[in-house]
């Protein structure tokens, strides 16, 4: 992306207030964010929406999960190698699972803003890391 060119990233959070939080958060630093909605619907918007920076996920919701969701994209022909920052529940199985599926990186839940933006500027925009 060029420096006049917001990222955008796809953010998929079950939780309302989360995803409202995660994407103040995010335009607050300068992003474009598009609401992924469930998994299923994020899958499909990368086959339709402008190029994708980064995949945010915190839960998909009915439909698919979150590592079904994670393969699905990794199978994409055009939008398989999109970085996807998953935020599991502190337990270790489900990072484990996130990363055998596929994820760029981890933030387990709870998380500080701060941690959270600076893995997202890393991932979004590896030229300025």
């Amino acid at each position: 992306m060029s420096g006049d060119t917001p990222s955008r990233i796809l953010l998929v959070a079950k939780e309302r207030t989360l995803r409202t939080l995660l994407e103040r958060l995010l335009v607050g630093r300068g992003f474009d964010v598009v609401d992924g909605g469930s998994g299923v619907d994020a899958v499909a918007l990368l086959g339709s929406a402008a190029p994708i920076d980064l995949v945010i996920c915190e839960r998909t919701g009915p439909g698919i999960d979150e590592v079904a969701m994670f393969e699905e994209i990794r199978r994409h022909p055009d939008h398989g190698r999109v970085p996807i920052l998953a935020l599991p529940p502190a337990d270790p199985e489900c990072t484990v699972h996130a990363l055998e599926a596929g994820v760029s990186d981890c933030l387990a839940k709870p998380f500080h803003p701060t941690e959270f933006l600076s893995r997202v500027e890393r991932l979004a925009r590896p030229e300025a890391a």
